[in-house]
């Protein structure tokens, strides 16, 4: 009997043997090995991207912000009840050993003409020097004394410079309260911190004191800046602010519920589409072990009939995907690295200026360490389920090659496929829309899982149908090619990466599609040419826009934003007061007359349907809105369409808005024209620079709703188009394994009189009705993955119905043949050169 010591050696000299074969194997299956790398990569690359993104869509955010504020973490300015539109840091200085530091600084506007002819709109800060560089720094385009920012001395951006044509000791007139005023250019900055560029107005610094002596209010200050010592005082320090400043709106920068509602909008498509990949990735390497253990069989049986135990055996395959996790997750941190990158670079441009922000990639140790793990996990579970049905076959059935794969038939799987499609399909309407963007994953998840349950099960329908008709359309070889489909696992697996890749290109077009089709529908409710807005807008305004060239009418609608529901938590963002007789006029929503007549007789609501759904209201209830007057019952007369403020619009009566709201200037202006409206828009601007109107034609409104949202759709198509990828490897592999495999099989259909031409027609038509069935299953899988997302997306605020398009359900169905035909035109020639003799012995 063999010693102790003895038995270890052996075992350990076996394993060496089976590690030295396994990575044997790995170099020479080097198409299965690229495979599995391959959709690891992807998965924690895309993981990886799709986590980290948040983190650099918040830097990007709170950067193109921080023009305006720099790094101060509380803002003091007027509002409509302050005395005035100036205030004084002084009653901030109670608290100011709590604070790094108390900034006043003057803000307003005017106009620069470096030409007869132009006229450019600026943007006036007043700041002291060292004030400015504590709260904001400035980086200096060249060397500069602080002493010398004093007097009428700007300070202005090298591309500003550049554009006009100035320079240092250059004078600059500016038009400031219809009085203008000659500047000498003192500095120039790059267009970093406080000199940003966003291609919307233009920045001048200038001394406090010259702006504040300019608009007659010196020593006073329009925004008091303030930056905390410690920050976790914030909400204690504003409170106390908030006392001091009773009269004036004390508040954050930014608050971090507008920051996550930003980012939030951007990563929840990416990660739903990171999901499928994942999911795709699992089946790939699930099907490739199943190969994998049945190949290594006959090896494994010898070892363990020489002493290697099963948790050995178990122990080397396990180590085996353990390796392929290591170098697929650490080539996924580095592809994840890439396509962040990519995915920046994309969002960093502003679609309505065209201005591409200086923005670094952001992402933490964590997340790459997390990406790894993933795709460890995602190695190691994939691959679980194969390795242990081997290792509890017997050794002696696996000695004597008496291992046969039984495919019980059973219909347990259909029932949970079944079960999980229904679960998928009902669960999203049934959920609270707070756990709605959770479970919409979860349930596209659960949706893919049972179409991969229940496809065996559509063939056998299909099958059954395709015998029938390919009789008549191609012969006996049509009716083996559909026969052949019934139980070969590889089409079968062709059949679900398929479905599943066609699926999520599909659910990523609808989407796109429909955010298209309701922008360019909402845009055509605007029946109207331009839209404007400007300072105290009134109807003295309405006149002088009539008497502009090409202008036909003018309608100023008077509106308050972010209207609180008394008792709740809830807001209706923007809330208009409409002119009975004239809003439907410049608004085709759906309203009918009578529904306005009577908006105006007392104090009644429309409410869009989506906020009909998030305040949980009917017609006849009442909502309680918080006014200037007090809380004032409106009840709610109707319900409309309209995706303007992403559906969190009301409108009420124009004299009710007026004496509950107590606004009186207009908060848009609608204009009809008779002319070119660009033209229209160019001589508003002209006619109007001094009150620095906001002016756009609604063409060019859609144009850049199309840009901005097309950045989105670009690297969202990108994901999908790398889930399809990953899918197309899948199925070239498992058409090479289904040839290998069936060597024997087309060897006696040979030797029995099979002509080299019926051979391959039978394949190419295999590779058809394969492909016409994932494109089948894959049109029906995307439909319920689609019938999803409108939950999804009300969650997020962003509530988009979805509009099917007939045209991309033939696109996919023609994709799937295509996909399938040509992967196949491989396996086919290779059929045709057959020895028939030696695959005949082929086991």
């Amino acid at each position: 009997m063999m010693k102790g010591n003895e038995k270890k050696r052996l075992r350990c000299a076996v394993m060496g043997i089976i590690i030295k074969f396994i990575l044997r194997n790995i170099r020479e299956k080097k198409f299965r090995t690229f495979l599995i790398i391959f959709s690891i990569t992807l998965s924690a690359g895309l993981f990886f991207a799709s986590s980290a993104i948040s983190g650099t869509l918040e830097e990007m955010y709170v950067n193109r912000m921080r023009k305006h504020f720099g790094s101060a973490e509380i803002l003091i300015h007027a509002n409509e009840k302050s005395p005035s539109g100036y205030l004084s840091g002084a009653s901030a200085e109670v608290f100011k050993e709590d604070f790094q530091y108390i900034i006043e600084a003057v803000e307003g506007g005017g106009f620069y003409k470096p030409s007869r002819d132009e006229s450019v709109q600026v943007d006036l800060k007043g700041f002291d020097w060292k004030d400015l560089q504590q709260m904001n720094p400035v980086q200096l385009s060249h060397s500069f004394h602080p002493d010398g920012f004093k007097g009428k001395k700007t300070m202005i951006s090298r591309v500003t410079a550049e554009k006009y044509k100035l320079d240092i000791g250059s004078t600059m007139e500016i038009e400031i309260g219809g009085q203008k005023h000659r500047f000498l250019i003192a500095a120039t900055a790059e267009p970093i911190g406080p000199f940003q560029e966003d291609g919307r107005s233009t920045t001048v610094y200038m001394p406090k004191d010259t702006l504040s002596a300019l608009q007659n209010n010196r020593g006073r200050a329009t925004t008091v800046f303030i930056k905390l010592k410690d920050p976790t005082q914030l909400q204690q320090m504003m409170e106390a602010l908030s006392k001091s400043y009773r009269r004036y709106t004390v508040r954050e920068p930014v608050t971090r519920e507008e920051i996550k509602q930003y980012t939030n909008r951007i990563t929840t498509p990416f990660m739903l589409m990171t999901i499928m990949v994942l999911f795709m990735s699992v089946f790939i390497i699930y099907t490739s072990f199943k190969v994998i253990t049945m190949e290594r069989l006959p090896i494994i049986g010898t070892f363990r009939s020489i002493g290697a135990t099963r948790k050995i055996t178990d122990a080397v395959l396990l180590l085996e995907s353990m390796v392929y996790g290591i170098l697929g997750g650490l080539l996924g941190c580095g592809f994840g690295i890439g396509v962040l990158w990519i995915m920046t670079y994309l969002m960093s441009e502003n679609p309505w200026t065209g201005v591409r922000m200086n923005v670094e990639i952001q992402f933490s140790p964590v997340q790459l360490v997390t990406s790894f793990c993933i795709a460890l996990i995602l190695s190691v579970i994939s691959s679980l389920v194969p390795i242990i049905k081997i290792s509890k076959i017997p050794v002696k059935d696996v000695v004597l090659n008496k291992v046969e794969i039984q495919h019980k038939k059973e219909n347990r799987k259909l029932y949970i496929g079944v079960w999980f499609l229904a679960t998928a399909i009902l669960l999203p309407r049934f959920v609270p829309r707070q756990a709605a963007l959770v479970f919409g994953g979860l349930c596209m998840l659960l949706s893919a899982v049972a179409v991969t349950l229940l496809i065996p099960y559509m063939i056998i329908g299909f099958v059954k149908v395709f015998e029938r008709v390919y009789l008549h359309v191609f012969g006996n070889e049509g009716v083996l090619a559909a026969k052949n489909l019934r139980d070969n696992r590889n089409i079968i697996n062709n059949i679900t990466l398929l479905s599943i890749g066609i699926s999520s290109l599909l659910m990523i077009n609808t989407i796109s599609h429909s955010v298209v089709k309701e922008l360019v529908s909402f845009y055509r409710e605007a029946t109207f040419d331009v839209w404007m807005w400007t300072y105290q807008g009134d109807r003295n305004l309405d006149r002088l826009l009539k008497t502009v060239e090409g202008v036909s009418e003018v309608y100023g609608v008077i509106g308050a934003q972010n209207v609180e529901i008394a008792d709740t938590t809830n807001q209706i963002n923007l809330l208009h007061g409409v002119d009975k007789n004239r809003y439907a006029d410049y608004w085709n929503v759906g309203l009918t007359n009578v529904q306005l007549q009577e908006l105006d007789q007392d104090r009644n609501i429309l409410l869009t349907h989506i906020l009909k759904q998030k305040f949980g209201v009917n017609q006849g209830d009442i909502l309680m809105l918080e006014t200037q007057r007090g809380k004032k019952p409106y009840r709610v007369i109707g319900f409309f369409n309209s995706l303007r403020w992403t559906g969190n619009y009301a409108l009420i009566s124009e004299r009710f808005l007026k004496s509950d709201m107590g606004e009186k200037y207009y908060d848009d202006i609608y204009i009809k024209t008779n002319k070119e409206p660009e033209i229209v828009k160019d001589s508003i601007k002209k006619k109007f620079e001094r009150r620095q109107p906001w002016v756009m034609t609604i063409a060019q409104m859609e144009e850049n709703e199309h840009k901005s949202n097309g950045q989105l759709f670009i690297i969202l198509n990108g994901f999908s188009i790398m889930a399809m990828v990953i899918g197309i490897f899948g199925i070239l592999n498992n058409f090479i394994i289904s040839f290998i495999e069936r060597k024997r099989f087309l060897a006696i259909f040979r030797s029995i009189g099979m002509s080299k031409g019926q051979m391959i027609k039978m394949i190419f038509i295999e590779a058809l009705t394969g492909g016409l069935i994932g494109g089948i299953v894959g049109v029906f899988a995307g439909i319920a993955m689609i019938s999803i997302i409108p939950y999804v997306m009300r969650a997020m605020d962003t509530p988009i119905p979805m509009h099917y398009s007939f045209t991309l359900f033939l696109y996919a169905l023609w994709a799937g043949m295509s996909i399938t035909v040509i992967a196949s035109i491989s396996p086919s020639l290779k059929s045709s050169k057959l020895n028939i003799v030696e695959a005949i012995k082929y086991e």
